[in-house]
């Protein structure tokens, strides 16, 4: 009974209970003999955008008209999954003629319109008969990188991956591309757990990049159950692609080497920022223009995910092509540490396909995966085809040597492909 005394006395001091007819408030009488300080819930009343992920306050008003002592609380009409609410005081009893001041607390967990009912709950505690009365909630977010699923419009599936997914979509009136997460329902909850972790990670990171020779980032749905990432849609798909779509003579080699100029750039920002990209190939460099009047005609995607290199080295056995070994480095083949150095060795493989417009190692040669590794480890490479430039197979080459430390920087790579480009 004591402990009770105290928690009342607690509450008391936190809850601001007041007489009606003693406040300046012009109060709206609902149904059931219920007064409230507004219709509407705005939270936009007093600031022009939510801030999202964080918590937006707003004081309301409930008053009691009827004769007998009325039990108050909040409830909402819907499960919510785009935002999070807290009523303070979650319980108030109200004598007749009296008003308590709530404080409800919105957090948006992503951009978005609110537009949701909440419920004002009463039960007259002589009778004991409860009822409800609905007041709406609006309100309009900050623009961020954490998305509203409901604003993603679907039109076709470009692809599959482990991963997930791939749609071409529209975001406010953009084309982008989705990838939408796969969801493992045999892992467990802790493999789940750390799964949207690394996502969330993968998400701080995009975030930060701000780099045209980068696939910009839009932002993602967080939402446990429709988790993906939006970015820009690249008209023309991956290099891999436009190789299986175009003859080599289609595409000009002046084109060719201004799409490795811009991926270098591109692994450039990157490096230059300390992060690894950790898996470039054909397929992570999209191609959006083939046209020279364009500052930028490729762009680096899909990278720096950890998930990416911890899936290659899990499946080190190289079946169903998972975790091939054609463009990685041969410290990587060795399971040893790696730096910078084996984002240039990569390079050098996509420059070598990208230049031959062909796959780097012929399956005649080159049988199962694991031949290529063993190539690579003990130190061979590809000769120079004879319709490659010595000057192109000279950086190429400067790219893919054993030896990590002495491969070539981004900055001389540039350089090089530059001076060609130029005299192309």
């Amino acid at each position: 009974h004591i402990l009770k005394k105290i928690h009342t006395k607690e509450l008391e001091k936190t809850t601001t209970i007041f007489k009606m007819e003693k406040s300046n408030i012009n109060f709206v009488l609902l149904a059931n003999h219920i007064c409230v300080s507004s219709k509407t819930l705005n939270f936009n009343s007093e600031i022009d955008e939510i801030p999202v992920e964080s918590e937006t306050k707003m004081v309301f008003c409930v008053g009691n008209a009827s004769r007998n002592v009325l039990k108050i609380q909040f409830t909402m009409t819907t499960q919510i999954d785009k935002f999070t609410i807290r009523v303070s005081p979650e319980v108030v009893m109200l004598k007749k003629k009296f008003a308590c001041e709530f404080s409800i607390y919105l957090t948006p967990k992503c951009t978005c319109q609110i537009n949701n009912k909440i419920c004002i709950v009463s039960k007259n505690l002589k009778t004991n008969v409860e009822n409800t009365n609905e007041i709406l909630m609006i309100g309009v977010t900050s623009q961020s990188t954490r998305i509203d699923y409901d604003e993603l419009i679907e039109e076709s599936k470009l692809g599959e991956g482990s991963f997930g997914v791939v749609y071409k979509g529209k975001y406010r009136g953009n084309a982008v591309a989705i990838k939408k997460m796969k969801q493992s329902g045999e892992n467990t909850t802790l493999n789940n757990d750390k799964n949207d972790e690394e996502f969330e990670k993968e998400v701080a990171m995009l975030d930060k990049f701000r780099c045209e020779y980068i696939v910009h980032f839009y932002g993602a749905v967080l939402i446990p159950s429709k988790m993906c990432l939006v970015t820009e849609f690249a008209q023309h798909g991956c290099l891999s692609n436009v190789m299986k779509k175009f003859k080599k003579c289609d595409i000009q080699q002046k084109m060719k080497i201004k799409m490795m100029i811009d991926i270098t750039y591109g692994i450039s920002y990157l490096h230059n920022n300390g992060i690894l990209h950790r898996d470039i190939k054909p397929d992570n460099v999209l191609v959006f223009s083939f046209d020279h009047n364009n500052k930028v005609n490729a762009k680096l995607t899909d990278f720096g995910s950890s998930r990416n290199i911890n899936m290659l080295m899990t499946n080190m056995t190289f079946t169903k092509g998972v975790g091939s070994p054609i463009y990685m480095a041969p410290e990587i083949l060795k399971r040893e540490k790696y730096k910078k150095s084996a984002d240039v060795f990569s390079l050098a493989i996509t420059m070598y396909e990208c230049f031959t417009w062909t796959n780097a190692y012929p399956k005649e040669y080159f049988k199962f995966p694991w031949t290529i590794a063993e190539f690579v480890i003990k130190g061979l490479r590809l000769p120079k085809p004879d319709e490659m430039s010595q000057g192109v197979y000279n950086i190429i080459v400067g790219c893919w040597d054993n030896e990590p430390k002495k491969r070539s920087l981004t900055e001389n790579i540039l350089d090089k492909l530059e001076t060609i480009y130029k005299s192309t």
